[in-house]
């Protein structure tokens, strides 16, 4: 039932009436599921970079269109030392699998199909674009990738750590 109660929310955003979450700022110890069913932690996923995480449902539609500008992103600023990755939050693995196959995804993804580390993160609802920097402090916090974002990433990438 906790799965359904989140997927709610996720459709129908948080109300004035629902119980604060406190946001982490920074990023939880809490472990991550490759999609090659490895485990590993967010920080060792991030290592150390200045990154970009996305947390996504197959189907969510605004999900989707984050997508190309997150790969659009990742091409862009990747060598520069961005990392991009996507953390799909409620879904097992083969929806993702199936997902990744039909769409041409360059950049990683992770699993959270029991909504650890997004409650950790205090996501509630999707999409959810969080931009991090260098020692793992969560800089930005924003439902899609914008301008405003872009001047963050690009202000924390020029910063010496």
């Amino acid at each position: 039932m906790r799965g359904f109660s989140w997927l709610a929310v996720c459709f129908i955003g948080c109300g004035s009436g629902s119980a604060a979450v406190p946001r982490a700022a920074t990023l939880p110890a809490v472990a991550l599921t490759r999609t090659d069913g490895q485990a590993e932690s967010l920080r060792e996923a991030l290592g150390g970079s200045v990154s970009v995480i996305d947390l996504w449902a197959t189907w969510c539609t605004a999900c989707e269109l984050e997508r190309p500008k997150l790969e659009r992103l990742h091409a862009a600023y990747g060598s520069q030392g961005l990392r991009v990755i996507g953390l799909n939050v409620g879904e097992g693995p083969s929806v993702v699998k199936a997902y990744l196959v039909e769409n041409r995804v360059s950049y990683p993804i992770y699993l959270d199909p029991d909504f650890r580390m997004a409650d950790a993160l205090g996501e509630k609802r999707l999409p959810a674009i969080l931009v991090v920097d260098q020692h793992g402090r969560i800089v930005q916090r924003s439902p899609t990738l914008n301008a405003e974002m872009l001047a963050t990433i690009k202000s924390v990438l020029t910063t010496k750590p």
